[in-house]
């Protein structure tokens, strides 16, 4: 007897972790893309005025980094081995800006 919850082959998702066909078509997604489909914006705009109304302002700011990091990552690393300076020094100004905001509201700012 195997363990189903929802209907979803559990087994099929592990296997597809496993491998890197996931890892593949998550860094194939462009962010923008994501923002103009309303199957995804709707969504992110409910839980995101969520957040803000219930005051959980850790996880919103925690979510919003993920999103400038993923973004940050996408378009600002060197593809096809062709390193550009500018592109690599706006990658680190933002890890910078996007860690400096995580600390400051994690660790130093109260509540």
């Amino acid at each position: 007897m195997t363990f189903k919850l929802m209907n979803i082959e559990w087994e099929s998702v592990l296997e597809m972790l496993k491998s890197e066909n996931i890892i593949k078509h998550i860094s194939s997604i462009d962010p923008l893309q994501l923002i103009t489909d309303p199957h995804y914006l709707v969504p992110a705009l409910v839980i995101a005025i969520l957040l803000f109304v219930l005051r959980c302002k850790k996880t919103l700011v925690f979510i919003l980094g993920c999103m400038v990091f993923w973004y940050a990552c996408v378009h600002m690393l060197p593809k096809n081995g062709e390193i550009e300076l500018h592109n690599i020094a706006s990658f680190g100004t933002t890890c910078v800006i996007v860690l400096g905001t995580w600390i400051y509201f994690f660790f130093i700012r109260e509540g």
